[in-house]
This record gives structure tokens, C-alpha cells and sequence, in this order.
């Protein structure tokens, strides 16, 4: 069993790789996490040791990203340090080069302490986001012990990182659990949001009755631009106590702006608060469209991911339900996402120079609305600390009218490549340095039989 698991093709041969994640809460790290190697034949093998990842420490929580833009992807481990227990993170630099036998010899050193990322504290959340736009991968970490605050690394370039969290102004919640980076309001500058964990079942009641509580709240930091943070959660309506586990985010109604589900909960079997929501209205404010969506399960949400698994071009949600004990646990949740008639485009990114599942791509897109002109924002990433998304860019137009172009900046290269007459409503492959996008075809298929369209239905 695991805990967590994140994907990435770590050994560039064309097919996603999948990190289990398992230590936390299993004997102070006795069961080490996993490497499966994807064969492509629809078989992995246990790559763990191979590749130079066994290690003992109680984790729950890893990010791949490539922090040297060497084309390889890197791997981030966030461990939990509890007591006098000392686990510091881990950064395991690929070395990069395959085989070339169908057997992955790609292997990792662990270059935390030098690169200055060999951190101490119960971290619950780690995830990569260039915030700076220098097109080199900064760090954040999230961590649960009050009297420790959360981090942010910016990456130096020289393969060092330098703690700017207080002059980024991104240290708090206390008891944070999950994080990540993401354009809320398509600025073209990414933003933080970072979830608390305390709370309990009275605090949320009392909120939505609309009285003080004492659990603590998310934290929403809007990119300033200029290296700095403000914490807008107050001002976009995201001031709730949530209790948070596993969560992500996606756009939902395919209007372009990015949505969140928030899986909540804790280990106590008593801990039954609903799993919320939140719809993003054009950047400037989140509604709670829990109830109307169908999305409120009691159940704890330990693992979400948003991708379209029908291939109808809208982001449907799967959520990992249930608690830690046997008399806890329930069935996994799909969503199926009805539609909203709104436009959009799927872009399926291969690197040639940059790793080959591309992730930490950029990419704009300009469309044209009634309204003028307006751009949509996306990064190649699996999204939160907490659940693994789909990594092909999965984006929503909206009303829009037409596309005027697809912009994407390759981080290793560093090429800007530009693509105009593009059609909306369809899915397409890029591979770095192409002159034009190749189509994708896919047949879409019912997910719900009954075709239900009242809200998002789900299936067990």
C-alpha cells in the first residue's frame, strides 16, 4: 500500500513512471517508497534500488521537477521529522542517460545538503513552480508543527537555493498540509495556495453557521510580480476552516480560470466534515458550489486528481475516499463532468532538450472573445502536494470566439515557439521544435451510463 503517489518519465523513454509514497505512518519509515518503472508494454518493475531511491525515512509527500535544467527530471522528497527522529528532505539529481536494454539504468545521487534543501521539520506538502518567471524551478515547503513555517526556495541558478520566505512574505498557515503553485487569476504569474490541518468538526459547523471558530484557515498568496506575496484569502472568499488532506485543482466549467476540490479529514473516525468545492469566478472570487455539484461526500478525502478521462474536453475529478482504519474506509469517487458549453484545447507537450513528459512547460494561450482579448495560463505539472493530475495541459476557453495563438516556453532550451490558426475543441501533440501541432484522435465514451446531466455525477 502507499500513501501518495506521483508520476513522472523519469528516464525520458516516452512513458510515465509512477513514485509510491509510503513511509509516513508506517513504523517511523521501516517501508521505503517505490520506483515502478514503466516497461511500455503495460508492465513496471521495481526500480527503487536501481536507481538509487531506497532509503528509510517516513514521507508522505515528493515532487518531480527538473532544478537544473539538464532535461532530466529531478525528484524532491519531503520527510517527516518528528521528535528525535531527524529525517531531513531529500533532492535526488537524475544523472540521466538510459540503457538502451528496456532496463532503466538511469540513476540519482541525493545533492540536498549542497543545493541547501536538506530541511528538518514535519513536512506534509512539497511542489515546484518557477514564481519568479526566471525559468528556473523554485521550491515550496509546506509543514504541520506550528512553531515551524512553511519555506520557499529560490533556486539560484548554480544548483543552490536561498530561503526567501520572509521576504516573500509565504510562511504561514501553521499546521499546513497541502500546497501548490498554480495562475488563479491568469496574470502570468503563479501564485501559492497552502491549506491548514487543524480544526475540528465543531469549527466547521460553526462556520457555516456563521459564527467564530478556532480552526485554522487556507492561505491564498497572489504573485506580486516583484518576488513578493499578498495574502488575498479573505478577499477571494477562500477564509474557511477546511481541515484539508488530499486536494487539487482543474477547471471545471472550462472557463479558463482554475477550480479546487478539497479533500478533508483527519485519522480520528470522528472527523466527518464535507469535502468542499470551490469554483473560481473570473480570479477574483471562489464560490463554495459543493451542494450543487454533488461533490459534499462525508468520507475523508485522501488523494485528488482533475483530468479528462472520457475524452469529452472537460476535466473530470477522482478522489481517493476514506479513512486509516478498517471500520473507516470507503470506495474511491469519478466524477463525471457533465459539460458547460464552454470552448477549449488539449495539449499533449513531448521535450526534446526539456525532460520528455515536458513537465514545467509553459504555455499562454490568446484567444479572442466578444469582449476583446484575453489570455489563459498553463504549466505541465500533476498539480498539488496531495493527488496526481493528468500532465497534458488541459485547458479551458470559455465563450471565446477563436484562438489567436498558443505560446509555450520550453524551460531547458529556453525556445519560445509560437502557433497561430489553431481550432478550437480538439486535442494536439507538440514536440518541442516542431514546426506545427499533429491532431489527436480520441473517442470519447460515457463514464455515467445514465447520462445523468443535474450537477457532476459520480460512480464508485
Amino acid at each position: 500500500g502507499g500513501l501518495n503517489i506521483c508520476q513522472a518519465d523519469y528516464d525520458n523513454n516516452g512513458y510515465a513512471d509512477v513514485l509510491v509514497l509510503r513511509g509516513a505512518w508506517l513504523d517511523e519509515g521501516r517501508y521505503p517508497n517505490s520506483l515502478l518503472a514503466n516497461r511500455g508494454n503495460g508492465r513496471f518493475f521495481d526500480a527503487t534500488e536501481a536507481a538509487g531511491l531506497l532509503t528509510f525515512h517516513p514521507t508522505q509527500t515528493a515532487a518531480w521537477g527538473d532544478f537544473d535544467n539538464d532535461g532530466w527530471i529531478d525528484l524532491f522528497v519531503g520527510n517527516e521529522s518528528q521528535g528525535s527522529a531527524i529525517h531531513p528532505c531529500e533532492l535526488f539529481r537524475n544523472q540521466g542517460e538510459d540503457s538502451g536494454r528496456g532496463v532503466s539504468a538511469v540513476q540519482f545521487v541525493d545533492v540536498a545538503e549542497a543545493a541547501g534543501l536538506d530541511v528538518v521539520g514535519w513536512v506534509k506538502g512539497v511542489i515546484w513552480g518557477d514564481y519568479d518567471n526566471d525559468g528556473q524551478l523554485d521550491l515550496y515547503i509546506s509543514r504541520l508543527k506550528p512553531e515551524e513555517s512553511n519555506l520557499l526556495f529560490r533556486n539560484q541558478g548554480s544548483g543552490r537555493f536561498a530561503d526567501v520566505t520572509a521576504t516573500a512574505g509565504v510562511a504561514g498557515p501553521p499546521y499546513s498540509f497541502p500546497t501548490w503553485f498554480w495562475d488563479y487569476d491568469n496574470d502570468g504569474w503563479q501564485d501559492i495556495f497552502v491549506a491548514g490541518f487543524k480544526g475540528q468538526v465543531a469549527d466547521v459547523a460553526a462556520a457555516y453557521l456563521g459564527l467564530p471558530h478556532r480552526a485554522e484557515e487556507p492561505r491564498l498568496y497572489r504573485n506580486n510580480g516583484d518576488e513578493t506575496f499578498t495574502d488575498v484569502t479573505r478577499k477571494v472568499g477562500l477564509d474557511e476552516p477546511l481541515i484539508a488532506m488530499g486536494s487539487n485543482f482543474g477547471d471545471l466549467d472550462n472557463d479558463g480560470y482554475q477550480d479546487c476540490y478539497i479533500g478533508t479529514g483527519d485519522p480520528y473516525m470522528a472527523t466527518l466534515v464535507p469535502n468542499r468545492m470551490f469554483r473560481n469566478a473570473d480570479g477574483n472570487f471562489f464560490q463554495d458550489v459543493t451542494t450543487s455539484g454533488g461533490f459534499g461526500h462525508l468520507q475523508k478525502g485522501h488523494g485528488v486528481a482533475f483530468g479528462d478521462i472520457d475524452h469529452d474536453g472537460d476535466q473530470d475529478v477522482f478522489s481517493v475516499i476514506g479513512g486509516a482504519f478498517t471500520g473507516d474506509v470507503y470506495q474511491n469517487v469519478l466524477f463525471a463532468n457533465p459539460g458547460h458549453g464552454n470552448h477549449w484545447i488539449k495539449l499533449r507537450l513531448e521535450g526534446r532538450r526539456t525532460n520528455r513528459a515536458a513537465i514545467g512547460a509553459r504555455v499562454k494561450v490568446s484567444v479572442n472573445t466578444a469582449y476583446g482579448s484575453r489570455d489563459i495560463y498553463s504549466t505541465v505539472t500533476s498539480g498539488g502536494s496531495f493527488g496526481a493530475s493528468s500532465l497534458q495541459c488541459e485547458i479551458g476557453l470559455g465563450q471565446a470566439e477563436s484562438i489567436q495563438e498558443i505560446e509555450i516556453v520550453w524551460p531547458t532550451s529556453g525556445e519560445v515557439q509560437i502557433f497561430n490558426d489553431i481550432e478550437m475543441d480538439q486535442s494536439l501533440y507538440i514536440r518541442e521544435g516542431d514546426s506545427r501541432p499533429t491532431r489527436r484522435q480520441f473517442k470519447s465514451f460515457a463514464i455515467n451510463p445514465s447520462n445523468e446531466s443535474d450537477g457532476m455525477t459520480h460512480n464508485h
